[in-house]
């Protein structure tokens, strides 16, 4: 698993989140100014109950890039990045229970509707798409269908 939410450490580069398959240790790979990637450092131990795992941008608003994690009972839920500048990131907190069962690909697309808030994108198994709208608060609105049609596709991102 490799995701992006930003950054992380307050650097202004982007990081990027691992998971290694085996063990489910996450690792942060920070950005560096030389466009190259610093050796990774293991943030968490057993990150093993998680079926997805979304760098969806700063969510809360705090100028760091925040992660979605989905169960596998379907809870959605937000882990803040550290604002020490560690890198690491905050207790989970919960934004939604029994969300996207059928999602097959979720994307933090950014400000898709300009409103100046992260926002998400899912794929269910039919093949719909549908944007969650930000609140800049760390959660998220209601799902909205966007478009039909998508399940040829083997990704979104």
């Amino acid at each position: 698993m490799l995701t992006s939410p930003g950054d992380v450490n307050g650097d202004r580069l982007p990081d990027l989140i691992t998971r290694q398959k085996s063990t489910g240790d996450i690792y942060l790979v920070r950005g560096a100014s030389t466009g190259k990637l610093a050796a990774p450092v293991r943030l968490a131990t057993h990150w093993t109950g998680y079926k997805k795992i979304i760098g969806a941008g700063d969510l809360n608003g705090d100028g760091r890039g925040d992660l979605l994690v989905q169960d596998t009972s379907n809870e959605l839920w937000r882990y803040d990045a550290n604002p020490t500048g560690t890198g690491g990131f905050r207790p989970r907190v919960k934004v939604f229970d029994d969300w996207g069962a059928t999602y097959n690909a979720v994307v933090g697309v950014g400000d898709f509707t300009g409103d100046g808030r992260v926002d998400l994108v899912s794929r269910d198994t039919s093949g719909t798409l549908w944007r969650n709208n930000g609140n800049g608060k760390g959660s998220f609105g209601g799902r909205t269908r966007i478009a039909t049609g998508w399940q040829a596709y083997t990704a979104v991102m």
